[in-house]
């Protein structure tokens, strides 16, 4: 999505969102300040900027060189961040989903290094990076979920980006969604992006994403109608991810942590 189109639907938004109570939060349970005390969530909803939805593919939520003074949380829908390369060519960056926070990579910066989008009508949360790094400060607890959070993002991109089969590498970001998205009553996964976001993240050809899936199918691993995925041979997608070794997802992490 280029520029001028992410600033023409930014633009457009005139619809006052609504009110963004932590309690009603979809994502609560994934938030920063989950299991916080009152005066902690006081804090944290004191801190909350209005923010206008989303409302469809190609949204901008900001450009690259904007002041990288927030830092938003998806409570829907999927977010892009991408950078242009020489030729104007799209190079995603990250793919956010709901509990994801988008920006962390300006915690060192005071303007964003990419673009970020709307890969389907999306709504965020929005609160100030330095209110955000201040509360940190007296918080270890929220503190150690960011450093948790930082860790685990930059430990995935080192992993889909090492060197690996595209078989292995589409693998690994089935098994990726299927721990990041909600299932259907079928058991599918609905992916909220194009196999061209996947292939630009992958740093792969779409036609050999393509080509991917239609092996996955033959052999029976998964099957799928353009982005509704249902995963029918779970342990030989795991063991083609293996090679990949994608970072333990966070919430067992979370889980492994209340258990020790």
């Amino acid at each position: 999505m280029h520029l001028h189109r992410a600033q023409e639907h930014r633009t457009a938004h005139t619809v006052r969102p609504a009110t963004q109570a932590c309690d009603y939060c979809p994502v609560h349970a994934q938030c920063l300040v989950r299991g916080c005390d009152r005066s902690t969530l006081a804090v944290w909803q004191s801190m909350l900027q209005p923010t206008p939805p989303l409302r469809q593919a190609g949204a901008g939520l900001f450009e690259t060189g904007d002041n990288a003074d927030m830092l938003y949380m998806v409570r829907s829908g999927c977010i892009k961040t991408y950078a242009l390369d020489r030729d104007g060519a799209e190079c995603v960056r990250g793919l956010y989903l709901p509990g994801d926070i988008v920006g962390l990579d300006t915690l060192d910066a005071d303007v964003h290094r990419v673009t970020a989008v709307a890969v389907t009508p999306s709504q965020v949360c929005a609160v100030p990076r330095a209110r955000v790094l201040a509360l940190m400060e007296d918080n270890p607890v929220l503190m150690r979920r960011l450093m948790q959070r930082l860790s685990h993002d930059l430990a995935e991109a080192q992993a889909l980006a090492g060197n690996h089969t595209a078989e292995e590498g589409v693998a690994a970001f089935l098994v990726s969604m299927m721990q990041r998205l909600p299932t259907g009553p079928s058991g599918a996964l609905q992916l909220p992006m194009t196999r061209r976001d996947i292939a630009n993240y992958l740093r792969l050809a779409t036609e050999t994403v393509s080509r991917v899936m239609t092996r996955f199918n033959e052999r029976g691993l998964i099957s799928s109608t353009r982005q509704r995925i249902l995963v029918t041979d779970r342990a030989a997608l795991e063991r083609l991810a293996a090679a990949v070794a994608l970072p333990t997802p966070l919430y067992e992490l979370e889980q492994a942590r209340r258990a020790a």
